[in-house]
């Protein structure tokens, strides 16, 4: 292994972040037929030539090495946001992170260059992390890693530094089907895989719902996200809480329908803004809320 690697391994391991691993900037062909196949993804751009050239993001970029933030905490009897949204925004905690890690290796490589991203980027993070070996594909199109389930988020660090790529992971669901009969849009087991009818989709949708959409959201309680697929999947329950000790402080759980209506949207924005349930707004969640609570 090399030098630049184990030194990325040991920064991450020091932080506590033990699933972390390499994958070339260059993409397989394997994995750019994975790609083009999964078509458009929800939220990252359209276009698959966008999600294959890191270059444009980083020129002369070599390696990725990629990092899972696990988010699991202690359960939360009253909740109404999906588990990755309740902590402070994921975003941030996971930049701030990766920075650490950069500036150590930074250290002893005060050439090499970086950068960091986080599910904001034209890279479509989770086949970042198949293709370093930190996880399987479910049948409900999450990563699930052997330890921590897909109770993850993902970060991944973009670098000129020549890293050995790991392979990635060979293992299955087998023959469990539990999510999908938990899922409320009984998308999960059926192809082409129909975001249009993720419950998670839905409540981040800007726009009018249809008549089927709103009989999906009525389906749980939760106004932002959906947990169904994830919750009953055996690897995430028995995943361990997270070390990351940003995740088990600040959280937000529940937001009632009382309180959303009491705050001008400049007021929401103002005390919800370090969360990423705040992303799309007062206007969207309120209307969720009232579409699951006025039957």
């Amino acid at each position: 292994m090399s030098k630049a690697k184990e030194l990325l391994i040991k920064a991450a391991h020091d932080l506590g972040l033990h699933a972390c691993g390499a994958a070339p900037a260059l993409f397989p062909p394997l994995l750019k037929e994975k790609l083009e196949k999964a078509g458009p993804i929800p939220f990252a751009p359209a276009d698959t030539e966008k999600r294959l050239h890191p270059e444009n993001l980083l020129p002369g970029a070599s390696s990725f090495f990629v990092l899972l933030f696990p988010y699991k905490a202690e359960e939360e009897r009253k909740a109404n946001i999906a588990l990755y949204a309740r902590p402070k925004d994921y975003h941030v905690i996971n930049h701030r992170y990766m920075e650490k890690i950069i500036q150590t290796v930074q250290e002893e490589f005060p050439e090499a260059r970086f950068y960091a991203l986080t599910d904001t980027s034209p890279m479509v993070d989770r086949w970042l992390a198949w293709s370093a070996g930190l996880g399987f594909f479910g049948k409900n199109h999450c990563l699930i890693h052997p330890l921590y389930g897909s109770f993850v988020t993902i970060g991944a660090i973009l670098t000129t530094l020549e890293l050995e790529p790991d392979q990635p992971l060979s293992l299955s669901c087998g023959d469990c089907s539990l999510c999908e009969r938990a899922c409320p849009g009984k998308v999960i087991g059926r192809e082409p895989f129909r975001p249009s009818r993720c419950k998670s989709c839905i409540t981040q949708k800007k726009e009018d719902l249809t008549d089927a959409e709103i009989e999906i959201l009525k389906k749980t309680s939760l106004i932002f996200g959906c947990d169904e697929c994830q919750t009953c999947c055996p690897f995430n329950r028995k995943a361990p809480l997270s070390p990351i000790p940003e995740i088990h402080e600040n959280r937000i759980s529940c937001l009632s329908g009382e309180e959303l209506e009491s705050l001008s949207n400049r007021g929401f924005d103002r005390k919800y803004k370090e969360y990423a349930f705040a992303w799309r707004g007062k206007k969207v969640l309120l209307r969720n809320w009232h579409i699951i609570h006025d039957k």
